[in-house]
Parts: C-alpha cells; sequence; structure tokens
C-alpha cells in the first residue's frame, strides 16, 4: 500500500506525442502547394520583409523549393522557438501586421511538401544560424531532435545570406509530396514541376495583390530571379480601376469580436472589357469559383470566393449567374476565434451576429450584378438601365419566375395594333412562346459561352434586328409623328436595339 499510494501521489501521466507520428500527421493537414508557399510568405511579412524571392529549381529528384527575404532575420534563440512545433500559444496577441497565429505554419506548410525543412537566418551584425528538420532522422530516433546546420545536400542555398546584413532562407527539399509522389529525372516531372510554380505565382498575385499594388508597394515578390521581369503582378479581384466597375460604400461592421469592413463590386460585363481585360478579371481559378466573397486577414486574402453559407435554406450556391459579384470583407488579425480562422488561413466563417447584415448586402450586390450579367453591351449607368424598356417582364409567383412578353413595348404595341380585328390570334402565339421559354436551356448555353468565347469589343447586329430597327423608325417617324432626334432617344432605351447605339445614330432624318 505504501508504494502505491507514493504512485498516487501524481494524479496523471506525461504522455508527449511521438515524434515521428506527430510531424507525420501534421503532414497532412491539406495544404496545397499555392497555400504552402503563401505561408510561408506570412512569416516574412511579420518579420518586417519588403522584398521575398520564391524559386523553384529543378534539380531532377533533388529539386528544391528556396524563399529569401530581407525581413530582420533571427538570433539562435529565435529561430530555434520558430522550428520549433506551436512556439507561439494561438491565443497570444500579435501585432496587428503579424499574420501568424497557430506557431505551425512554418513547419506544417514546408512538410507538407517535403519531408526536409531547413531555415537558415541573421540579424543585423550577427552571424548566420541555422537549423532543420529531417523527418528521417525523426523516424530512426523517434525524438524531437531539431538539427543543426544545415545539410550538405542544400548548404550551398544558405550562402545567399553571406552577402546581406540582415534575412531569412528557408529550403524545403526531398519533395515527396509536392507533386503527389516522389519527384524522377524525367522530363514528363520537370514540366509538372515548372507548371505548378505558374500556378503558386499566380496563387501569390492574387493573395498578396493588396501588398503589392501602387507605385511604391510594401512588398515585392520574384519568382525564379531578382529582376523587374520576374516580379510578380498583383491581380486585383475587384478591377477596381475600370470606369465601368460598380462598388458600393464601404461599410464598417461592428460586433463583440471587433469591427469588419465591407465593400461590394458589380463588375463589368464582358461587352465592356477587352479580351485581355476579361482573360484577366476571371483570375486563376475562372469566373464562377471567384463569384461572392474576398475575404481578407490583414489585408491578407484567405478566402477568393463563396457566399461563406450565407442566403436562405441551404445558402447561395456559386452558379454563375451572378458572377460578376464581388465582395470585399476585411477581417483584424484578433478575429481568428469569432471567424474560425484554420491553420492553413483558407476558412472563414461569419458570426451569427452578422451572418444578417452580410447576407443583406450580398443580396443587393448579387442583384446588380445578375442584371449586368443579364445584359447585353451598349448599357451604360445604372440610370440608363433603369429607363430601358424591355420586351420581357418577369412573372413572379408561388411557383417561381416566369417571362412574359410586354406588349407596351413598342414594337410588340405596334405589331397587335396593326392587326386589327385579328389580335387575338397573335395573342395565342405569344401565350404558346412564353409558355415554352426554355430558361434553363437558355441559361446553360449563355453559360458556356461566356466561359469559352473571347470578350468581343461589342454586339454585332443581325439582319433580322436591323430590319426591325428600320422599321419601327419609320412607324415612329411616319404613324406616330415623332421628330428624328425624339425617335433616336426613344430606340436608345429600347431592348435590343439600346446595344447598338452607333446604328440608331445613323438612321437618316428624312424617311419615305
Amino acid at each position: 500500500m505504501g508504494k502505491l499510494a507514493v504512485e498516487l501521489e501524481e494524479d496523471f501521466d506525461h504522455a508527449p506525442p511521438g515524434a515521428s507520428a506527430m510531424l507525420e500527421s501534421l503532414r497532412g493537414i491539406g495544404y496545397s502547394p499555392p497555400a504552402a508557399i503563401a505561408d510561408l510568405i506570412d512569416n516574412s511579412i511579420a518579420a518586417g520583409a519588403t522584398h521575398v524571392r520564391v524559386d523553384f529549381e529543378w534539380r531532377g529528384s533533388g529539386s528544391i523549393v528556396r524563399l529569401t527575404d530581407n525581413g530582420r532575420g533571427m538570433d539562435r534563440p529565435a529561430l530555434v522557438e520558430a522550428m520549433r512545433p506551436a512556439g507561439r500559444h494561438p491565443l497570444e496577441p500579435r501585432e496587428p501586421a503579424d499574420l501568424g497565429r497557430f506557431g505551425l505554419g512554418l513547419k506544417t506548410a514546408s512538410l507538407s511538401q517535403g519531408s526536409l525543412l531547413a531555415v537558415a537566418s541573421r540579424v543585423e551584425n550577427g552571424s548566420i544560424e541555422a537549423r532543420y528538420w529531417d523527418l528521417a532522422h525523426v523516424a530512426d530516433v523517434d525524438a524531437w531532435q531539431l538539427l543543426r546546420g544545415m545539410p550538405a545536400e542544400i548548404a550551398a542555398d544558405a550562402d545567399i545570406l553571406s552577402d546581406r546584413p540582415h534575412g531569412t532562407v528557408v529550403v524545403i527539399a526531398r519533395l515527396d509530396r509536392m507533386l503527389g509522389r516522389e519527384l524522377t529525372d524525367d522530363a514528363t516531372d520537370r514540366q509538372r514541376f515548372y507548371t505548378l510554380a505558374q500556378m503558386v505565382e499566380r496563387h501569390l498575385s492574387m493573395t498578396f495583390h493588396r501588398y503589392l499594388e501602387g507605385p511604391n508597394p510594401r512588398l515585392v515578390i520574384t519568382f525564379n530571379g531578382d529582376d523587374e521581369a520576374q516580379r510578380v503582378i498583383p491581380w486585383d479581384p475587384f478591377i477596381s480601376q475600370h470606369k465601368a466597375t460598380a462598388p458600393t460604400p464601404v461599410e464598417t461592421i461592428r460586433h463583440s469580436g471587433g469591427s469588419v469592413e465591407v465593400q461590394g463590386f458589380v463588375l463589368p460585363h464582358r461587352d465592356r472589357m477587352s479580351s485581355a481585360e476579361f482573360g484577366k478579371a476571371e483570375g486563376p481559378s475562372g469566373w464562377q469559383a471567384h463569384e461572392g466573397f474576398f475575404v481578407y486577414r490583414g489585408e491578407r486574402l484567405l478566402v477568393a470566393g463563396g457566399w461563406l453559407g450565407l442566403g436562405p435554406g441551404r445558402g447561395w450556391a456559386q452558379n454563375g449567374i451572378h458572377r460578376l459579384a464581388r465582395i470585399r470583407l476585411d477581417l483584424p488579425t484578433s478575429g481568428d476565434l469569432d471567424w474560425k480562422v484554420d491553420i492553413r488561413k483558407s476558412i472563414a466563417v461569419p458570426p451569427p451576429s452578422l451572418r444578417k447584415r452580410l447576407q443583406a448586402l450580398a443580396e443587393n450586390v448579387r442583384r446588380d450584378a445578375r442584371e449586368i450579367f443579364a445584359q447585353r453591351a451598349g448599357a451604360g449607368t445604372r440610370k440608363q438601365r433603369e429607363q430601358l424598356v424591355r420586351a420581357w417582364a418577369p412573372v413572379h409567383t408561388s411557383r417561381g419566375v416566369s417571362y412574359r412578353v410586354d406588349r407596351a413595348h413598342p414594337s410588340v404595341r405596334h405589331a397587335l395594333d396593326a392587326v386589327g380585328n385579328k389580335r387575338q390570334i397573335v395573342e395565342d402565339m405569344l401565350a404558346v412562346i412564353e409558355a415554352t421559354v426554355p430558361v434553363q436551356r437558355i441559361w446553360i448555353d449563355v453559360s458556356e459561352a461566356a466561359d469559352s468565347t473571347a470578350a468581343k469589343a461589342g454586339p454585332a447586329m443581325s439582319t433580322e434586328e436591323a430590319a426591325a430597327l428600320t422599321s419601327l423608325y419609320h412607324h415612329m417617324r411616319t404613324g406616330l409623328k415623332l421628330g428624328a432626334d425624339e425617335a433616336r432617344a426613344r430606340l436608345m432605351v429600347l431592348e435590343p436595339f439600346s446595344s447598338y447605339p452607333e446604328a440608331i445614330r445613323k438612321l437618316p432624318d428624312e424617311v419615305r
């Protein structure tokens, strides 16, 4: 009994995780290569870096990824702490410019791509310090042994610090997971490696675009070199400099976890953009994937599209109808718990207290975006759109939305008036057309065409539309006794002729 009593004086057991098992488990968090590299750049920004160079160096099975920054660097204790998993408590307050949270990013992001992570760093007037995690070694000893120095196979990759007063180099080697398996020396893997590098570059141009923008950007990222030609060009998802982009007012919403800033953007119709502008505006993942909210934390992008579970019932889906709707949502770095930001910085969930307001704002942006998407070129400002006389009118019923030919449309009214006592025959025909409009089929065809066809400078008038324009203009001048300028003005806001302002302007002053 005496021995048992001594054993029970401590009512717990020490149960540290197995080193090899834990590190292998952390590799499976789910980083994509682009997300992993972005997470490493977060550390550079937190260290005050103004220039980060990313290198994808093909060396066959010995290929590496290397990041070099000009941040303030780390001395020996700071480097060891940075290499320790969960070196900082996630609830510990951080500076607004610190994009970290869980103390795992450097390790999990790097080891998700390769089994060897080496970091060399130096502070101002300091010597170069280096440490590395070698998962093969950890598996052999099953102990938390952070090795000193640089492995021989990548020792030369730290030499760049010799000519710098301060900064950090991160090297990921033995890339056994970057392409889903270990690399080989063949040409196919080489091509896949560089294709992946291009994907990473596009992701960085989106994720850090607010850091990269402007004549004097806060951050410069270069890819496989330091020259201007290797500079990563920011991708602005809101096309904010385009004259046809329609932003909403900036709104600040306060809640128990702080405050967030929201602004909606309705992007221009494709007919208001050149082919180059349209191709760039769709973004790395395409129009439909980027529909919805762009969520930023400390101006660093977390979520690049989606409706955050908002909307009635099961929430809105990204169906392409609202592809021109993009909403900027800014979170503070202190709001991670409220927004359930994950380790990979790829998820954000709105707190219940904000959902109603965010949904209301999104509904307005979605409505305007859908109107622009459905409208052909030639429409101008919001005021012009509201005055537009359409040939089709939506009818909302308990069974959904149907569409009815607007009898007040001048072309329709002219035809009905012209048939006299046979008007019912035309009405019966219109009723059949209205009952059989293939709305879903039209939507599918338009959506597919929008994704596969290059943007045009403007629509071309068909022969049938040209004939209808001439006929209606003649009726306005001779039947309704309108002057030339007044007739043209009415046609400018009349579908489908509003899409062809130049053709309307060329209508003759004199008619026979």
